[in-house]
C-alpha cells in the first residue's frame, strides 16, 4: 500500500502523519512539521487486516482535520 501523507495546521499546531502498509505491517510516523517525528510499528494477523487498519486510521484523522498532502 503507498505511504499516505496528511497534514494538520491551525493557529497553535502545525504537525504530520503518515501511514503505509507493507504486509501484515503497519508503520506510522508522526509529529511537528519540519521534524523527523517519531515512527510506530502495528502488526495484524493478515495483510488485508492491515489494509482496513490503515482505511479505519485514516478515517480518523480526516474527521480530526487533517488534509492529505
Amino acid at each position: 500500500m503507498a505511504k499516505v501523507r496528511l497534514e494538520y495546521k491551525d493557529k497553535v499546531s502545525q504537525k504530520f502523519w503518515e501511514v503505509s502498509a507493507t504486509g501484515s505491517t503497519i508503520n506510522v510516523k508522526y509529529g511537528k512539521l519540519g521534524t523527523a517525528g517519531q515512527n510506530s510499528v502495528k502488526k495484524k494477523g493478515t495483510p488485508d487486516a492491515a489494509k482496513k487498519e490503515v482505511e479505519k486510521m485514516i478515517k480518523s484523522k480526516l474527521k480530526k482535520g487533517y488534509k492529505k498532502k
